[in-house]
């Protein structure tokens, strides 16, 4: 119940901090100029965890600052790589989850732990939280896990 109350907390949280106005996206011709852009234009302090899926895409999970965290996801196309936003910002205390949707339409929900919960939590670059990410929408008390990462790796 505990749990359940945060993640619908975290996902009011979510829906209030809506994403703002669209600019133009910078396309690089590697992943890393991308990364190296993003990085700088949204003013990231924290952490960012390249989360490579089971479907080959790469979810980021990134902390913007000190208890704000949000998804991006690296993609490629015609010309070149991009990385975008694909949630809002959500600031945390202990933990929390949302859903997402992959550029490619996949739908994913992420979830935050301080302590790990399963043999699908790993542990984020900066030690604060476990992460989480698994197919589907499941924000219910119980999700049935499908675990989504097939690699995570530091890149901040």
């Amino acid at each position: 119940m505990k749990r359940l109350i945060a993640v619908l907390l975290t996902t009011i949280v979510f829906l209030l901090s809506a994403c703002g106005k669209e600019t133009a996206i910078a396309h690089f011709s590697t992943k890393e100029e991308a990364l190296e852009h993003f990085i700088q234009n949204e003013g990231i302090r924290g952490a960012v965890d390249v989360l490579t899926t089971t479907k080959e895409e790469e979810v980021l999970a990134i902390q913007l600052n000190e208890n704000t965290y949000f998804a991006g996801e690296v993609a490629k196309d015609k010309k070149g790589y991009v990385v975008k936003r694909i949630s809002a910002n959500v600031v945390m205390e202990a933990g929390g989850g949302w859903e997402l949707t992959s550029t490619a339409n996949q739908k994913y929900t992420i979830y935050f732990e301080k302590q790990k919960e399963n043999q699908h939590f790993q542990p984020l670059s900066n030690g604060h939280y476990y992460v989480s990410l698994v197919e589907g929408h499941q924000i219910t008390e119980e999700p049935i896990y499908k675990n989504a990462i097939k690699d995570l790796t530091a890149v901040q």
